[in-house]
């Protein structure tokens, strides 16, 4: 199950308590909105699509039969939503919510519809000129038809954020947060989640108050102790018991990129994420890599390029294509894809998108046994207003 294999949130009690918080956010938002500034902005997304791989099947190397959903087109929905308010001069409310889903036409594919919703929410205090002090929560659900080893999952995670400006250009912020995790096709693979953050921020040639730098980078690490409700399992499979010990996982992400903006923007970068577990086959070291621009073009174009190399080292040898006995899988992650993404839009008045999308998925580069391919084609027309 890797970290990119593995499960997510457990939504016990807290559930409440993190509602609660979101209720309380929206209420004085809602209730001071007039003390300052109020800023928002929504975008309604429809588009049809088509799939190479809806069911994102891997094949095996040198095994002949492996059955897959075939190729399929589909309807594509996005609509989501952000509100600023300035709740005086030294508090910032900020709010976003996200709703989407798909919905294939082929039928061996509709077992791969699927619904997301997303929301957060934040409240930031201005402590001294430079000192900012930031509350804020994450709420990502997924809703998957079929009930397998999907990426089907809920995730919530509370945080608390410090930032200190260290001059006009350059900051640091740390955050301390839990997430709960609850991966809905198997509890074992749920887990929760203390979590460390560390961030350096440089903008160049100006300042982070104006906000118009030409060049900016950023580096940061972060630690997530994962503990699973499942028990740790080895190379003849997976336990249980009362006595037996749990599965625990420590996923460590290291990262550096930059960004040029201005007339054209250009960025990059690097990550390194180490997930130290105790059970088998989940340990790594994955490396990924980016690229991405984007470029105005006549009438009123846009072309946005992305490129990602992902590659990934295990620490336990997997045997193929007989799985280990007894031992799960769950994939939720799909950081473990390289992929290539173009995409041309064209916006009119301001408040009309028309655009196509195209991305192809590889697992490349690899020496495993295990090979996975899958391109998608959007043609889509947005609806969007920014005030």
């Amino acid at each position: 199950m890797t970290s990119t294999r593995v499960g997510l949130l457990r939504w016990p009690a807290m559930r409440g308590g993190i509602a609660t918080l979101v209720f309380l956010l929206v209420a004085v938002g809602a209730g001071r909105a007039d003390a300052g500034e109020l800023r928002y902005d929504w975008r309604v997304e429809d588009g049809a699509e088509y799939d190479t791989n809806p069911a994102r099947a891997e094949r095996v190397s040198d095994v002949a039969a492996q059955p897959v959903a075939p190729a399929s087109s589909l309807v594509r929905m996005v609509a989501s939503g952000n509100l600023a308010a300035a709740l005086g001069q030294r508090n910032q409310l900020a709010l976003s919510a996200g709703f989407g889903g798909k919905w294939f036409t082929d039928n061996e594919a509709r077992a791969e519809n699927v619904l997301v919703a997303q929301a957060s929410a934040s409240d930031s205090v201005s402590l001294s000129q430079r000192t900012q002090l930031a509350l804020a929560t994450a709420y990502y659900d997924v809703f998957q038809r079929r009930p397998t080893d999907l990426p089907d999952f809920r995730s919530t995670a509370p945080s608390l954020r410090l930032e200190q400006t260290l001059t006009t250009s350059m900051s640091v912020s740390l955050a301390a947060g839990y997430r709960w995790f609850r991966f809905k096709p198997d509890d074992a693979f749920s887990f929760t989640a203390p979590t460390a953050i560390v961030l350096f921020r440089h903008v160049l040639p100006d300042d982070l108050v104006a906000g118009n730098a030409d060049w900016e980078w950023s580096a940061g690490g972060s630690i997530e102790a994962r503990s699973f409700h499942g028990p740790a399992c080895d190379a003849n499979g997976c336990g249980d018991g009362a006595h037996m010990a749990r599965h625990a996982d420590r996923f460590w992400t290291g990262h550096a990129e930059f960004l040029r903006t201005g007339s054209w923007l250009f960025g990059g970068g690097a990550a390194v994420h180490v997930n130290q577990s105790n059970s088998y086959g989940e340990s790594l070291i994955r490396g990924l890599f980016h690229a991405r621009t984007v470029i105005s073009l006549p009438w009123q174009f846009s072309l946005s390029l992305r490129g990602e190399l992902v590659t990934t080292r295990y620490a336990d040898a997997l045997t193929f294509p007989q799985p280990v006995a007894g031992q799960p899988t769950a994939s939720i992650e799909d950081e473990s894809r390289s992929t290539v993404r173009v995409e041309l839009a064209r916006v009119s008045d301001r408040h009309v998108e028309v655009g196509a999308r195209y991305v192809y998925y590889t697992s490349a580069p690899t020496s495993s046994a295990v090979e996975f391919r899958r391109q998608t084609l959007l043609v889509y027309l947005a609806f969007l207003q920014e005030n």
